[in-house]
């Protein structure tokens, strides 16, 4: 029993170490081997001729991944996992081609269907007028419900003006009462004008209104500039705190940190191979021997890999461009983690968000 035990504690055990070896072989693959890239663009000027050619090409693992882009006038994406095509812009078209016999029955097909859409419509057209008849019989007693309903409209209306004339009237007399009442109480609160002690009594408490609203202005103001020294105030303190954080040890060890790395970075993105033989013509000869002179003082920065010549007798632009070159995705790791666990910027991180002294 304990043996049986064993062995299958010997079987779990080899399982896990081969899932385990199969992940990091993953890892490994998918950090340290490079992705390749390939691109070429052909321009060439004639009638037929599209206006550029672009074929951008990526492969990873030996070709177990491949991706083609090519744009000639129109943009097509092929997708390949070894050999098994995963997808594809646009769609493959159908290889082969359809039988006679299948043809003609679908031509008879298309062609009772066309015969059959007329007989169809005269048929709808005779339903449509027998319904119209039917709705026409069913509608010969409409004149008579028209009679009837006028002679119910009109035994209304008598009722209605009896209930209106049944309604009491106002009589002119509670009309008069009501204008003397309103005439009264105009005559008995008529607008008096106040009096000469009266206007002398209210001059300090004019005068007094006044310099409240004096005060308050002037209050107002004082707020306001107080404010606005406050907030002056919190800025230049605000400037000088990350003027000092700029200026500490944290930040230039964390620059200079992160200016290496950027420079690692663009190393690796440099292609390994750039070429480019291009013909150039402008309508001005002038304007072209100003473009070949940009390009030879450009010489030491392009290389002898870069062709350019002129054509000073017509406007063209031909020519063909190649770039190839790799990327890694443990160059992006590395990076990632050196700046991440980095105590510099971590500290630079707490200082900047301003929970720290400038020292600290």
């Amino acid at each position: 029993m304990l043996h049986i035990l064993l062995l299958i504690l010997k079987i779990i055990g080899i399982v896990l170490l081969c899932i385990l070896g199969v992940l990091l072989l993953c890892i490994g693959c998918a950090l340290f081997v490079p992705l390749r890239y390939r691109i070429e663009a052909v321009r060439k000027e004639g009638e037929g001729e599209p206006p550029v050619v672009v074929t951008v090409k990526v492969t990873w693992l030996l070709h177990f991944v491949n991706v083609l882009v090519r744009f000639n006038g129109s943009l097509s994406v092929r997708a390949r996992l070894m050999v098994f095509t995963l997808f594809g812009l646009p769609g493959r078209e159908k290889r082969g081609k359809e039988k006679p016999d299948e043809t003609q029955r679908r031509k008879e097909k298309r062609r009772r269907k066309t015969e059959k859409l007329p007989d169809q419509e005269e048929r709808e057209g005779s339903e449509t007028a027998a319904e119209k008849e039917e709705a026409h019989g069913s509608s010969g007693s409409a004149p008579e419900r028209k009679a009837g309903a006028g002679a119910q409209t009109k035994s209304c209306e008598p009722e209605k003006q009896g209930g209106e004339r049944g309604k009491p009237e106002e009589t002119e007399t509670d009309k008069g009462t009501d204008s003397a009442g309103a005439d009264g109480e105009n005559e008995a609160n008529p607008d008096k004008k106040p009096s000469l002690w009266e206007r002398i009594r209210a001059i300090p408490d004019i005068i007094r209104s006044i310099f409240a609203k004096i005060k308050s202005i002037f209050e107002n103001i004082q707020y306001t500039i107080q404010n606005i020294c406050d907030k002056m105030k919190s800025v230049s303190d605000t400037i000088q705190y990350y003027k000092a954080v700029i200026e500490g040890e944290p930040f230039q060890r964390s620059f200079a940190l992160c200016k290496k790395e950027l420079l690692t970075i663009f190393k690796h993105l440099k292609p390994d191979r750039f070429e480019a033989a291009l013909i150039v013509g402008m309508d001005d000869p002038a304007a072209t021997g100003e473009i070949l002179a940009v390009c030879g003082i450009l010489y030491p920065m392009l290389g002898p890999r870069v062709n350019v010549s002129g054509d000073f007798v017509c406007k063209r632009l031909e020519g063909r461009v190649f770039i190839r070159g790799k990327l890694r995705l443990f160059t992006f790791v590395r990076t990632a983690v050196r700046i991440y666990f980095n105590k510099d910027i971590r500290k630079l991180y707490g200082l900047l968000k301003k929970g720290g002294s400038v020292n600290g």
